[in-house]
C-alpha cells in the first residue's frame, strides 16, 4: 500500500470520529483528515476552500476517501468547484453515505461525478445514489475487515494508472 500513498494525495472527509476501518486506512496512508465542521453554510464554504487548497497544492493526484455525510460533502465539492481542482482528483472511495437529506447542506445538481468513484454500500440502501453519481456499487462487508479500504484503494489506483497507460499508447499511435 506504500506505492499508493507514493502516487496519490489522499483526503479523508468525514463527519466525527471516523469508524475504525477508514481511520486505519487514513492512518496507514497518511492521508490528510478534514472535518466537515459544525454544519453552518460558513463552515460548509471553509470545508470547500479547504479541499481547493489540498488538491491545488498536492503533488501529485488526489483520491478522495470519505465517510457518512462527507460523501455528500465530497459530491457536493466535485460538482460545483472549478474544472482546474476537479481534474486533479482521480477516483473517490465513498464509504457508508448519509442516506438522509433533508436539510442537506450539501446539496449539489444531481449529476455524475467527474471520476470514477466507489461507493461501499454497508446499509444495503444506497443503490440510488451511487447511480446518480455514476459510482461502482461495493457490498460493505468488502472495507470492513482486514484492510479492505486499502485493498479498493489500490484497485483503484491500478486502474487509474491503467487507464493512462493505454492512453499514452493511443496518443503515440496518432503520431
Amino acid at each position: 500500500m506504500v506505492a499508493v500513498a507514493n502516487r496519490y494525495s489522499v483526503l479523508a472527509l468525514s463527519h466525527g470520529t471516523p469508524p475504525p476501518a477508514l481511520a486505519e486506512t487514513i492512518d496507514r496512508l497518511c492521508a490528510t483528515l478534514l472535518p466537515l465542521g459544525r454544519g453552518t453554510d460558513g463552515d460548509r464554504n471553509m470545508l470547500g476552500a479547504r479541499i481547493d487548497r489540498f488538491v491545488g497544492e498536492s503533488e501529485g493526484q488526489v483520491i478522495l476517501l470519505a465517510h457518512g455525510a462527507g460523501c455528500r460533502a465530497a459530491a457536493w465539492w466535485a460538482r460545483l468547484s472549478p474544472t482546474h481542482y476537479v481534474q486533479r482528483v482521480k477516483g473517490a472511495i465513498l464509504v457508508d453515505p448519509e442516506i438522509d437529506v433533508a436539510g442537506d447542506r450539501f446539496a449539489s445538481p444531481a449529476t455524475r461525478l467527474p471520476f470514477r468513484s466507489m461507493t461501499v454500500d454497508g446499509s444495503g440502501r444506497i443503490e440510488a445514489l451511487a447511480r446518480e453519481w455514476g459510482s461502482e456499487m461495493m457490498p460493505g462487508d468488502c472495507a470492513a475487515r482486514g484492510g479492505g479500504l486499502l485493498r479498493l484503494i489500490e484497485r483503484m489506483s491500478s486502474a487509474v494508472v491503467a487507464h493512462d497507460v493505454r492512453t499514452a499508447e493511443k496518443l503515440a499511435r496518432l503520431r
